[in-house]
């Protein structure tokens, strides 16, 4: 009782001096200097601690070390000082803050304890104790553990009161290029990824002018975490899923599993790049300027121009523009060896006004836009045999041609939406490019997709989050090496969090029976509360309805019920009421899910309607789709089917 009334001592000051601080901050400023510019950035400091100050949601600080050289430090959202000048609070990531997430009884890193504290509305409501300077095994805490067990009441929570030493490794880690962390289920990859983004912002300031993006698979994603970063202050941040990143508006795909997977191939980007500088063609040039006077380019002459330009510039835009002043100098240079009175610079303006001039360079070096270039992908077959021959087979240049373009902004698909980009990327690339970018659920991204976000990251600089064992698209993809070359990621580091702290073992190992031999699985560290159950039904939606009540008034919270499109109609009218999370909607009670939107969510628990099913669904379905259903509860999980078990899964809940 006497270290909880010091503790809340401790924070009473720490709010005091808080409050001071605001207040000091809000109020009306004080002398302004001679300095204009001093000035403005002293303001422009004090309107960003505001905002920092207002936004940050949760107590002061959650955590305190103890080092052995006797001093103590509280970890907290804020570096918060007394009026002497104490340091009463630091900022959980600051350097001084490593000790608190990174020490484990094997390296303590001077530490004598940790202690987490549970604070709430300005009370201290009692702490967990963590000895650092024994030699027992490392162990998963106590305050971790509560947190995990906690309800999910629809949306993500910040976890840096319990980040754990492998998460903090990787949180705080510098790195050139892409930093991938591949993770299974429940290993708080996603939380990482987030975590990050808000260490990267504190620990490079130039961020927050070139802005950070987060990049999600679908907009019920998008809503399940978009608070986690507001919660850290960090409220600048962009998140946005995958789909939105181009303008136009798409609809849902109805195109096959093999149409799908060829568009969104990597191969297709080197088609559109082929196709597009395909177009130049060159011969002699002659502009006559006078009844006296012609001017000559050849057609070499043009093409060593053209690798001139392509040398110095990237886009097929600004090189054309490049190629038609410089084919103009080349002309009007020539016709000054004829004694002409014209400046340079009119004799420039001369030769451009000639209708040969226009209609010779307007051949040598087109126009495209992208909805042009796009098109040319479904079109004209003996170009598409010609620039593709040796990367496309023959039925697939024939798969290409009986789809046909998108030519309506809703008949668009994602993956249409992904070739848009791509060709507005080659042409003239006029979107917004982000200091970094974190792209989660990124295994489902096709190399087209995964194309949109890297090229919207500045140096590749990314933070790509994912697990194969997920993957449902070209779900024989054993490596992250493959997927990132297809992409066009240059430089990247691969690691691995191996142990799941959300998803119990019972759960993942009943998921995991699914896997090929050699499939990145991690390993779980708590024992479910409630047993996992399979429940053969006639009645598939009646079953449905029922498990999903039960397990609501077990749990006490949140519900998540996968279904495959083919029993959609039939469990949506079963369940009655419901939170819609196919279109965005998450809540307290139950959800109901398809395949696609439930890659990343959590729930308390989960039921999984007819697994059999859920094989065949495409593009979301397979082994990886029911993988990744079955691995969505942190407390109770549930199975439903009226067709038999896969074989695998039917073992799996017999032992």
């Amino acid at each position: 009782m006497e270290e909880l009334e010091e503790e809340q001592q401790h924070l009473d000051e720490t709010c005091a001096a808080y409050d001071v601080a605001f207040a000091a901050l809000t109020g009306r400023r004080g002398y302004r200097g001679d300095d204009d510019y001093a000035n403005e950035a002293l303001e422009a400091m004090r309107r960003e601690r505001i905002r920092v100050y207002t936004e940050a949601s949760g107590p002061l600080y959650f955590g305190r070390v103890d080092r052995t050289d006797g001093e103590t430090l509280y970890v907290g959202r804020h570096a918060i000082h007394s009026p002497t000048n104490d340091l009463l609070a630091i900022n959980w990531r600051a350097p001084a803050a490593e000790p608190f997430y990174a020490a484990t009884e094997r390296e303590p890193q001077g530490l004598r304890r940790r202690r987490r504290l549970d604070i709430e509305d300005r009370q201290v409501l009692g702490f967990v104790d963590e000895p650092l300077d024994t030699r027992f095994e490392d162990h998963l805490t106590d305050a971790i553990v509560e947190d995990i067990t906690r309800q999910r009441v629809g949306e993500m929570r910040q976890i840096i009161s319990t980040i754990t030493p492998d998460q903090y490794e990787l949180i705080a880690r510098e790195a050139q290029g892409a930093l991938v962390i591949q993770g299974g289920p429940g290993t708080g990859k996603t939380a990482v990824g987030l975590h990050r983004a808000a260490w990267l912002l504190y620990a490079n300031p130039q961020l927050g002018r070139e802005g950070v993006l987060v990049v999600g698979p679908n907009e019920t994603f998008i809503k399940y975490i978009e608070q986690v970063l507001p919660a850290l202050g960090e409220s600048t941040v962009e998140q946005r899923s995958i789909g939105s990143l181009v303008s136009e508006p798409h609809g849902e795909t109805d195109e096959t599993r093999e149409l799908a997977t060829l568009k969104g191939s990597a191969r297709i980007a080197v088609v559109m790049h082929r196709l597009l500088w395909s177009r130049l063609a060159f011969e002699d040039i002659e502009i006559p300027v006078s009844r006296r006077v012609t001017v000559t380019v050849t057609a070499d002459e043009q093409r060593e121009l053209v690798a001139s330009v392509r040398e110095r510039t990237f886009s097929y835009e600004a090189g054309r523009e490049r190629f038609r002043e410089r084919l103009a100098g080349t002309l009007a240079s020539r016709l000054l060896t004829h004694d002409s009175l014209a400046s340079p610079d009119d004799t420039i303006k001369i030769i451009r006004k000639t209708k040969e001039y226009s209609r010779a360079v307007t051949k040598a070096w087109p126009k495209e836009t992208p909805q042009g270039l796009v098109g040319k992908l479904f079109t004209n077959r003996a170009r598409l045999e010609e620039v593709a021959g040796d990367l496309l087979e023959p039925d697939e240049i024939a798969r290409l041609l009986k789809a046909k373009a998108a030519t309506k902004k809703p008949d668009m698909t994602p993956t249409d939406v992904a070739l848009l980009d791509e060709a507005h990327w080659l042409i003239d690339p006029g979107f917004r490019r982000f200091g970094h970018v974190v792209v989660d659920e990124a295994q489902n991204l096709t190399p087209m997709e995964l194309r949109m976000t890297v090229r919207r990251a500045r140096g590749q600089s990314l933070t790509i989050l994912g697990d194969l064992s997920q993957r449902t698209a070209d779900a024989g993809v054993s490596s992250w090496e493959r997927v990132l070359q297809e992409a066009g990621v240059d430089t990247f580091d691969v690691s691995e969090l191996e142990v799941s702290y959300r998803v119990p073992n019972e759960f993942l190992q009943i998921a995991a029976a699914l896997l090929p031999p050699g499939a990145p699985a991690p390993r779980g560290v708590r024992e479910a509360p409630f047993p996992a159950r399979a429940l053969h039904t006639n009645d598939l939606g009646t079953a449905t309805a029922q498990e999903a009540s039960r397990l609501a008034e077990a749990v006490n919270g949140s519900v998540g019920v996968v279904a495959p499109l083919e029993h959609m109609d039939e469990i949506k009218a079963a369940l009655g009421d419901f939170a819609d999370a196919i279109h965005a909607t998450l809540g307290a009670g139950i959800n109901l899910l398809d395949l696609h939107v439930a890659k990343g969510l959590e729930f308390d628990a989960i039921v999984v309607v007819e697994p059999e099913a859920i094989l065949r669904e495409r593009p979301d379905g397979g082994v990886g789709g029911l993988y990744t259903a079955l691995t969505r509860a942190t407390r109770a999980m549930s199975v439903v089917h009226a067709e038999p078990l896969p074989e695998p899964l039917a073992d799996a809940f017999a032992t």
